[in-house]
């Protein structure tokens, strides 16, 4: 299945909150798994978006990046159109995960505390 950083990205915290929850062990399973799968392309993300970073943040004296009081980066204001273009693409990549997939009966069958927003967040984990 194809999904993109960006999505990735906005549900990994979602998906690391549900794998706390009290649900049948394949559906558990099945997030479990996938949450790992995930984890590994983000770090990939992660590192690609640390050289973005890299080449494009105001830097201090020694060179490095400087960051701020909240933990905050400055891109360079001549930087700024590049820096957008180029994080917004990183974002847009595409990535082939092996999906492990899981009845959606498994949840049914049972009472389960997940909401309408998780089911969401799993939706593509889930075959009818």
């Amino acid at each position: 299945m194809k999904l993109t950083n960006e999505r990735l990205l906005n549900d990994a915290n979602g998906l690391s909150q549900i794998t706390q929850k009290n649900l049948p062990v394949k559906v558990s399973y099945a997030i479990a798994k996938n949450v790992a799968k995930i984890q590994s392309v983000l770090k990939i993300y992660n590192g690609e978006k640390q050289k973005l970073i890299d080449k494009y943040s105001v830097k201090d004296a020694a060179g490095k990046t400087e960051v701020g009081e909240n933990n905050e980066i400055t891109i360079q204001k001549e930087s700024l159109d590049e820096w957008s273009k180029d994080i917004k693409e990183l974002g847009e990549i595409e990535n082939e995960i092996d999906i492990h997939k899981f009845n959606i009966n498994e949840l049914l069958n049972g009472n389960y505390a997940i909401s309408p927003g998780e089911l969401m967040l799993i939706d593509y984990m889930i075959e009818e």
